[in-house]
């Protein structure tokens, strides 16, 4: 009786260090991710963060989503793309780590020519950055060029969870 409790115990504990490492993978942004992040985050409000680490704004806006309360953080879903296409998917994880965001969903640009991303993702933008998205659970969409500063999260969040 022992061995099949046992073995139910291992392989729950094996499917939960599955399912921790595909949400610590990160994933590769291709044309099309951008719709497919949409489709996937249907119904729930979430906010889409385009990075460079050479942005000095990304870095900021990093800093402030990984100090923000617990019960804001839990409020939404952080989807962060990371612009740079040369940079190593571990290194990702540990910048993104550094920030207090370890386990956020993790994006990176995987196309030779970036340009047909940026129009993929809005065919008004030409590389700036930070560029945010902002969904409420409606999936109603705010973008916002330049650095999402406290005070525009707050009032998004202020919004979207009084919904």
């Amino acid at each position: 009786m022992r061995k099949p409790l046992l073995w139910l115990l291992l392989s729950s504990l094996c499917l939960s260090a599955c399912n921790q490492q595909q949400s610590l993978s990160v994933n590769e942004f291709i044309k099309g991710s951008f719709a497919h992040i949409q489709q996937q985050n249907k119904g729930s409000p979430y906010l889409v963060l385009f990075w460079s680490e050479q942005c000095a704004y990304c870095m900021k806006e990093l800093t402030a989503l990984g100090q923000l309360p617990s019960d804001q953080r839990a409020a939404f879903k952080l989807v962060t793309v990371s612009t740079d296409p040369f940079m190593d998917k571990a290194f990702i994880r540990e910048k993104l780590a550094s920030f207090n965001l370890p386990t956020v969903e993790a994006w990176v640009f995987s196309a030779p020519h970036a340009e047909t991303l940026y129009f993929d993702v809005d065919n008004r933008w030409r590389g700036e950055l930070p560029l945010s998205f902002l969904f409420d659970a409606q999936n109603n969409k705010t973008k916002k060029m330049g650095e999402l500063k406290p005070e525009h999260l707050t009032a998004w969040l202020s919004n979207t969870v009084s919904e």
